[in-house]
This record gives structure tokens, C-alpha cells and sequence, in this order.
């Protein structure tokens, strides 16, 4: 098996902000790292997608395990930091990083990185 990937993309979260800006990756992929940094403030990191540039954003959720089970919403916990997350978006070209609460301090950088099987 051999994996394809994109050249990271940086955005940035700045103080007082839930929502990046968009990230338009160049092509779809099946899955991202997203590289989460050191946060200044206990939030939690979720993910939004976009079928088109400037489209209407959604919550990115998991697929459920078993039919009767209801999705979760992909939701990083505010206690991984420093670490790269693998997430499966299903070919989402367009993405945004969403806190749960403000950036309080300081600005963070998030690095996506796109990766294809």
C-alpha cells in the first residue's frame, strides 16, 4: 500500500477566535493529520468541512460502528496537545479548525496535512 500527501497547510487560530479560516486543500484525500499544538486554554478542537470553497460548513462526524449506534461528533479532547490526529474526511476538500471556547492568551498554528491511500 502506498500513501500520497500533501504539503502541509498552516492556519491560524488567533486570540479571542472559536474559527479558523478555510483551508482548501488541493485535491480531495481520504484522510489529514492535524498537527495541534501546545493550547493556552482548555478547549476542545473540532472539525468542520465544506464540499466548495466558501460553501456552508458542517461538523465532521464519526462514522457509526454499528447501524443502531448514533454518529458522534469528532471531538479532540482539550488534553492532546503537542501531537498530530489522524481523521478520516471522506474527500472533504475544504476544512476549518473549531475550538470549543476562545483562544484566551496567544495565537496557534494548525498544520493539515492531506493524505491519500
Amino acid at each position: 500500500m502506498s500513501y500520497k500527501r500533501s504539503m502541509p497547510f498552516v492556519v491560524t487560530m488567533s486570540s479571542g477566535l472559536t474559527l479558523t479560516s478555510e483551508v482548501a486543500l488541493p485535491q480531495a484525500y481520504d484522510r489529514v493529520l492535524l498537527g495541534i499544538p501546545t493550547m493556552t486554554s482548555g478547549t476542545d478542537v473540532l472539525i468542520q468541512v465544506a464540499e466548495r470553497t466558501s460553501g456552508t460548513y458542517r461538523n465532521l462526524y464519526h462514522e457509526p460502528v454499528v447501524d443502531s449506534t448514533t454518529p458522534t461528533k469528532v471531538q479532540i479532547n482539550s488534553s492532546v496537545t503537542q501531537a498530530y490526529v489522524p481523521l478520516n474526511i471522506a474527500g472533504a476538500e475544504h476544512i476549518k479548525v473549531e475550538l470549543s471556547t476562545a483562544m484566551t492568551a496567544t495565537s496557534v498554528e494548525f498544520d493539515i496535512v492531506g493524505i491519500s491511500l
